[in-house]
């Protein structure tokens, strides 16, 4: 329940912040593991298609998804709407999908350590915008 001073707008800008910070982390450690594993096979013009790198990418992919809605969920609590909570969570969930497209780039000129420094940065600022 939101007090009479509170400001939402401040509260939802934050709130979604956090839940795309949290999830582009949880996506591009994802990304990261996914090249880890497939890192020592060879070459081929086909996409894997078997073995635990693709089960990865993809529940690890909508894993990043659903914190990114659960912690946009959890810190828009003082919003009264669930239809403002809900559909803000799912503009957070987009954004996590949008930085995990972004992210294949930055793997392919940066390589798995930009991977690595995005997802840092990530939690730094998921962890410094999720203070009050």
């Amino acid at each position: 329940m939101a007090s009479a001073g509170e400001d939402l707008i401040g509260v939802a800008i934050r709130g979604v912040a956090v839940a795309v910070c949290a999830g582009t982390a949880a996506v591009t450690l994802t990304l990261w593991g996914v090249q880890r594993l497939l890192a020592g096979s060879p070459e081929s013009p086909t996409p894997v298609a078997g073995g635990p790198a693709p089960v990865l990418l993809l529940l690890g992919t909508v894993g990043a998804l659903c914190l990114s809605a659960g912690v946009a969920w959890h810190r828009l609590a003082p919003v009264d709407s669930y239809y403002r909570r809900g559909g803000l969570s799912l503009v957070s969930a987009f954004g996590t999908f949008l930085m995990a497209v972004l992210a294949a780039p930055l793997h392919h000129f940066a390589g798995p350590a930009g991977l690595l420094a995005l997802a840092a940065v990530a939690v730094a600022a998921a962890l410094l915008l999720s203070r009050r």
